[in-house]
């Protein structure tokens, strides 16, 4: 039985959410590269909500299996542990905010495998891509974290975080597994004159509580 089923008929549903430091619920940075959390606010605790307004009777169950600076090579190691030994009936993979500061062979390769692992334990599986890095560095960034916001920016407009997406959907795509592509969505504000840094609660990649919901409500669809 497929989730929606499940969630109609009122069955017990386990949700994974598998990714970085977005997908763990941290928002804005100090002095590391993390700092505040928010649980209430991270986007699968959003989606429940939704969800359970919806389906009613349904009985909702949650893993966050999120990690801070993790990419899609270093979550593979985990799957096993921290996903699929859960037993889910479903899992959402948002990877690539960190990956971009890797090669583009690892970072397919191990999504490939994540997904390859997921449907081999039938886990019906989405892939979502994440949101845009920041496009300038915010005069509010210093030390360390203005470092990486040089960094980051230039893979922003340079087009690497986009050659990134890009084959992350391909990859998804060559393995059978749903995009929600909110990635797109955050490129067409930008297009708009969205300022997309200014979504950034660090002004990097850790978007605003907003954010969130679009996530939420992009899954939801």
């Amino acid at each position: 039985m497929r989730v929606t089923e499940k969630l109609k008929s009122g069955a017990p549903v386990t949700l994974a959410f598998f990714g970085d430091s977005v997908t763990h619920g941290y928002f804005e940075s100090f002095n590391g590269m993390h700092g505040t959390t928010d649980y209430d606010a991270v986007y699968h605790t959003v989606l429940k909500k939704y969800l359970a307004k919806r389906y009613p009777d349904a009985e909702i169950h949650v893993i966050n299996a999120g990690v801070g600076g993790d990419s899609a090579k270093k979550g593979l190691v985990r799957l096993e542990q921290d996903v699929i030994g859960q037993h889910p009936d479903f899992a959402v993979v948002c990877f690539g905010l960190n990956d971009i500061n890797g090669t583009m062979e690892d970072y397919t390769s191990a999504l490939g495998k994540i997904f390859e692992r997921l449907l081999r334990a039938d886990v019906e599986t989405v892939l979502l891509t994440p949101n845009m890095l920041n496009t300038y560095v915010d005069d509010s960034l210093t030390g360390g974290l203005r470092d990486y916001a040089y960094k980051t920016a230039e893979y922003q407009t340079g087009g690497r975080m986009d050659t990134f997406m890009d084959a992350a959907v391909r990859t998804a795509v060559a393995h059978g597994v749903a995009v929600c592509d909110c990635y797109r969505i955050w490129k067409e504000y930008n297009a708009c004159g969205v300022d997309t840094t200014a979504l950034l609660a660090n002004r990097i990649n850790h978007p605003v509580r907003d954010m969130h919901k679009l996530f939420a409500e992009e899954l939801l669809k």
